[in-house]
């Protein structure tokens, strides 16, 4: 028992001082774990289009195409191949280990950033447990720690959280930096300018909380001094990655705003965020996340400024027609900070107004229950949940790289598989096309290969192999979900594909187009 909690109080030690050191090691070991596919983002919008800057071939998606992505994020991913391609070991296993290494390293960030911004707003045991609620939540493990151009954007956020002056309940400032603040959230900004929402909503709130004579021109002689070489090292970098000027940006707003088609990826309701997002942000920690927030307003140490931003900033969130629940990773330190507040709050001996209390609750049973109901569910969603899509392009890389596998083909949903930053492989490759019109008004009368193949697959896979205009070689490879084979695997056999392997994926997936294994066919001898 003596060794039991004599652990407990070194861990408990390690939280209270933790090091950048401690955190990146304990990531690396998160980075290890993950071997599923969840969002394809998390490759096309960074790892696929790093693997074209650095290799010269690969695809990109449509949206670079058109000019509404920036290439910020994916310069990041970009250096990490370039080391790998001068020293040599692009043809390892490293291809697909390394960048979850720099994964790690933004994740650790986050989590860094989270203690410190904790410490500041509410004091070190608040800080302790923010940065245990960070390390344990399910979606910090699974979620964040992927490439996508969120996890980045949260680590700017996260430390331009630690460096603004938020205003304590008795109407002081803790002690900050704003230009220092105003350097990071510009940085978020440059890899998600939407995250331009987020500051709108704190500065705002600065106004309200603290109005000073004077303020708003310092402010915005620092927005400029700063906002204006962010915005030119933005054209830079995307000067460098389209080879031309562009600014992403308007372009974004033209697709988005203008024309309304960000619903074509899928219609939200307006209170998504808040019946749909929170849960999965917070998971079991949602309850201490609320409880905290009303403590702030009890309390006399702690401010609720940083929830007032937050929940300015999911307002304006809703007002768009696509949301995604990734799109709020940037608040997830506010988040932690303030269910941090409620575990310490409960498991303190006093109340909130400083009358003794006893108290039912004790650190170790809530970091038990934060452990169980958050790291498990991680685990599976690491290395169980949507897994086959990752297992199959380690087996035609292995295919490719003995020459048996020459050219694939994916019958499946659009970008349902990582590519070529997965295959490394100069092969021909391609998918069924899902892009969207680039105005409005082509809507109804758009054509989109994945709809027309899901509608009529055995005429559409007939019609594929029989018609030469489509420029497509016929693969040595097809690929498909399960719950696809039993439609057309009559006409593949027909045309001269046998089953040659098969991958678990996934327990359940609620797009039934994607439920089942992987399946892999391989080009044999027609049967007719």
């Amino acid at each position: 028992m003596a060794r039991t909690r004599s652990l407990q109080a070194r861990v408990f030690d390690m939280l209270q001082t933790p090091t950048f050191g401690m955190l990146l090691a304990l990531r690396l070991v998160n980075a290890m774990l993950v071997q599923t596919y969840i969002h394809p983002d998390e490759t096309w919008q960074s790892l696929e289009v790093a693997h074209k800057l650095v290799f010269g071939y690969g695809f990109v998606t449509w949206e670079w195409r058109h000019g509404l992505r920036g290439f910020a994020h994916p310069m990041l991913f970009a250096c990490v191949y370039k080391a790998l391609q001068v020293l040599g070991l692009d043809d390892t296993r490293l291809i697909t280990v390394a960048p979850y290494v720099l994964v790690a390293v933004i994740a650790a960030s986050v989590d860094y950033a989270t203690y410190c911004f904790a410490r500041r707003v509410a004091g070190t045991d608040v800080a302790r447990l923010a940065l245990f609620c960070s390390l344990v939540s399910c979606t910090m493990s699974s979620g964040v720690m992927r490439p996508l151009a969120n996890s980045a954007e949260t680590a700017f956020t996260a430390a331009a959280f630690v460096y603004w002056p938020w205003t304590r309940t008795d109407r002081t400032t803790a002690r900050g930096s704003l230009p220092t603040a105003l350097v990071f959230a510009a940085m978020a900004c440059i890899i998600r300018p939407t995250s331009g929402i987020i500051w709108m909503c704190a500065i705002v709130m600065m106004f309200v909380r603290q109005p000073r004579l004077g303020r708003a021109t310092r402010i915005l002689a620092l927005t400029t001094a700063i906002g204006v070489p962010a915005i030119s090292s933005m054209l830079l970098i995307d000067r460098v990655g389209y080879g031309m000027w562009k600014f992403p940006p308007y372009a974004f707003y033209l697709f988005n705003v203008r024309e309304g088609l960000g619903t074509w990826f899928g219609e939200s309701h307006p209170l998504y965020h808040v019946v749909v997002s929170m849960p999965v942000l917070f998971t079991t920690m949602l309850l201490f996340v609320v409880h905290g927030v009303w403590i702030a307003g009890q309390s006399a140490r702690v401010t609720r400024e940083p929830a007032y931003v937050a929940v300015g900033a999911i307002a304006l969130f809703s007002l768009v027609g696509h949301m995604e629940y990734r799109f709020l990773y940037p608040l997830l330190p506010i988040g932690f900070m303030y269910a941090a507040v409620s575990i310490h709050t409960l498991t303190s001996k006093q109340s909130v107004t400083g009358k003794s209390k006893h108290s039912p609750w004790s650190v170790r049973r809530i970091a038990a229950f934060l452990l169980v109901t958050n790291i498990v569910p991680a685990l599976y969603l690491n290395t169980v949940h949507q897994r086959g899509v990752v297992d199959v392009m380690s087996y035609l890389r292995q295919g490719a790289q003995t020459g048996s596998v020459t050219n694939i083909g994916f019958l499946m949903p659009c970008h349902s598989t990582p590519f070529y930053s997965h295959l490394h492989a100069n092969i021909p490759m391609w998918f069924l096309s899902c892009e969207p019109p680039l105005l409005a008004s082509g809507l109804d009368t758009h054509y989109w290969e994945a709809g027309e193949f899901e509608q009529r697959p055995n005429e559409f896979v007939h019609a594929m192999f029989a018609n030469t205009s489509t420029h497509r070689e016929k693969p040595s490879h097809l690929v498909l979900y399960d719950a696809m084979v039993v439609r057309v695997q009559k006409t593949l056999n027909e045309v001269g594909y046998v089953e040659d392997a098969r991958f678990f994926n996934t327990h359940f997936n609620g797009d039934e187009r994607r439920r089942g294994d992987v399946v892999v066919y391989r080009y044999s001898n027609p049967l007719v």
